[in-house]
């Protein structure tokens, strides 16, 4: 053992990871693909290109649905969801579909409805969570989402003191990677792939 690690200060990140590798270490990491999907759907970007952003294009890819029929998310693990998504009725509600699904069974958004009138400039969304109702009026911005909907969300896995939280990947870009980890699987994809996750506030 160097003298590094002795101190605690063992970087376990490859350097210049190839696609496999990353992969690999994803898998490692609890990033199973869902069933009707596999690795080419991977593969939809040229592997230069995750050799120039390693692990971040891997991580964003892994948040995506496969390119076909019936759009099936890759994994459970995160959501890469584009903040210019609200088109109509049915937008939030799809937003607290991928909410639920990415806590794989943690919890549960039940009776959810909402109401998007982009002209009216007029939105809410309505759901049931651990037995109490809420209804939740939004801001409208064209097809922007209204972002204090995760911030309340957080909220309310702070109130039931949920094992996992709600964390966020800023890609740089209109998308967000939104994943769902206790502190020590948190620690363990950072340290693992040295991205900058964060919780979501």
């Amino acid at each position: 053992m160097g003298i590094l690690a002795l101190f605690g200060f063992n970087n376990s990140i490859p350097k210049n990871p190839t696609f496999e590798q990353q992969l690999e270490i994803f898998k490692e990491l609890g990033f199973e693909l869902n069933n009707g999907t596999n690795k080419s759907d991977i593969e939809r970007w040229e592997k230069q290109e995750f050799l120039d952003e390693p692990f971040t294009l891997m991580y964003m890819t892994l948040g995506q649905t496969i390119e076909r029929e019936p759009w099936t998310p890759l994994t459970n693990k995160c959501w890469d969801f584009d903040t210019e998504a609200i088109e109509d009725h049915g937008s939030y509600i799809e937003i607290f579909e991928n909410l639920e699904r990415i806590t794989r069974g943690e919890l549960k958004f039940e009776n959810v409805k909402d109401y998007v009138d982009i002209e009216e400039g007029k939105a809410w969304v309505s759901f049931t969570f651990s037995g109490k109702d809420y209804k939740w009026n939004l801001e409208v911005d064209d097809d922007w989402v209204d972002t204090d909907l995760f911030s309340k969300v957080v909220e309310l896995t702070e109130k039931v003191k949920s094992k996992g939280r709600y964390t966020y990947f800023d890609t740089g870009g209109q998308n967000a990677v939104i994943g769902f980890e206790t502190e020590k699987s948190l620690k363990e994809i950072k340290s693992k792939t040295g991205l900058k996750i964060e919780w979501f506030e």
